[in-house]
């Protein structure tokens, strides 16, 4: 199967059925974003910010700061 790409602005993956809009550049974004927050501290995730992926599918994004403090964290 096919993988569908990822929003510019938001780095979601794009469903079958959304809305979307076609860049010049040849890339899609939503024509309105889903909010999207970190997996590891609940807080927004912006555009501007660094991100990791992680989980099954690696569908879930985290801040690449919380993605390093999970790293660091010593199993128990």
């Amino acid at each position: 199967m096919a993988d569908f790409p990822r929003c510019v602005v938001c780095r979601t993956k794009i469903a079958v059925g959304q809305n979307v809009v076609f860049r010049t550049d040849g890339r899609v974004q939503h024509p309105e974003c889903p909010k999207v927050t970190c997996a590891v501290c609940s807080l927004p995730i912006l555009p501007t910010h660094p991100i990791r992926r992680q989980g099954e599918d690696e569908e879930q994004q985290v801040h690449a700061n919380c993605w390093l403090r999970l790293q660091r964290t010593p199993p128990r």
